[in-house]
């Protein structure tokens, strides 16, 4: 089988986009109300080259751990399913090449499997117990057992219960004239790996192919990032006092070899506010579909926002120009 879990549409991507600028957010989720006459809405897709350098290289990654993990006495949960028989999974390189003829990209393939075999050649052993690969953790915005917060937990039969089945109070979006009134505030994590050490304490792993790697740089900069607060509240809830951290599995994509693995610090203060930052983000996100036109949302207004790791946001023209860019 070829692990291909896809993205969630409550995931970090949707709701840290709106965090880096409101307008990107319009652009990317709101394009019905930025079509011309022709109903044809602007394009701002990320770099397609670099997307598929990660994807592949996410793909590769999951096979091999989740062969592992499979091959390990506890198995290993994919997505939501538990295995215990490694041949269930293509191998990497075969679903490499799955992704692409899916996909396409499959220029892409040779100069990834060699970065995959490098990584191999580094790290040739399983980093403990594999326990989930590519495994979705759902969480929810109420009230349990008299705290407020961020809660890991299920819905069934219109509630939502917590990981040992407490009842949620759950509170939803207030936004009465929006179509989401009422609806849960939920968010999404997909853990790229999770492992247990010897010592028993659990790690999240996060996958990271960079044109150039900075360990330090980039732990730094990820513990700040939102997705990777959601990351601790929800391994913390998960495995309690036995939660690790978050590791970044830094891997370079154009030099062959270079390889890092680097311990994300913890932010305890920002982690304590997350949880009403999403309620304030999800609100204002309502607020704004009620009144403003999409061309019209707040631009963000630094250039750090603006210009990224893969240079000018693709919104750049559209937002200095305007629908006539």
């Amino acid at each position: 089988m070829l692990i291909d879990a896809g993205r969630s549409s409550r995931g970090w991507s949707r709701i840290g986009n709106f965090a880096k600028c409101p307008q990107l957010f319009a652009y990317l989720y709101r394009s019905e109300g930025l079509a011309d006459d022709n109903g044809v809405a602007p394009d701002i897709a990320p770099p397609a080259e670099a997307l598929a350098k990660g994807s592949i290289g996410h793909t590769l990654q999951a096979h091999l751990h989740a062969i592992w993990g499979a091959a390990q006495p506890q198995g290993v949960v994919v997505d939501e399913t538990h295995y215990t028989d490694p041949s269930v999974f293509m191998e990497p390189e075969d679903a490499a090449k799955a992704w692409c003829d899916k996909y396409g990209s499959h220029n892409l393939l040779p100069q990834m499997i060699k970065v995959f075999h490098a990584y191999l050649t580094r790290f040739p052993e399983p980093p403990g117990d594999v326990i989930a690969v590519e495994a979705a953790v759902t969480a929810v915005l109420g009230t349990l057992r008299g705290s407020w917060g961020l809660w890991v937990g299920e819905e069934a039969g219109g509630e939502w219960r917590s990981l040992d089945g407490a009842v949620i109070e759950v509170t939803p979006l207030h936004a009465p004239d929006h179509k989401e009134h009422g609806r849960p505030i939920t968010l999404t994590r997909r853990f790229d790996l999770v492992t247990r050490d010897k010592s028993g304490r659990y790690y999240i792993w996060d996958h990271k192919h960079q044109a150039s790697v900075n360990a330090k740089n980039s732990a730094s900069a990820y513990a700040i990032d939102g997705g990777f607060a959601a990351f601790r509240i929800m391994g913390r809830q998960l495995y309690g006092e036995a939660f690790g951290g978050l590791t970044l599995n830094l891997i370079s994509s154009t030099q062959i070899g270079v390889v890092a693995r680097e311990q994300v610090p913890t932010t305890p203060h920002r982690d304590a506010h997350f949880a009403k930052w999403l309620w304030w983000a999800e609100h204002q996100i309502a607020s704004l579909d009620l009144t403003t036109d999409p061309w019209e949302w707040p631009k963000a207004q630094n250039e750090l926002s603006c210009y990224g790791r893969y240079g000018a946001c693709a919104g750049l023209d559209l937002c200095s120009l305007g629908r006539h860019a």
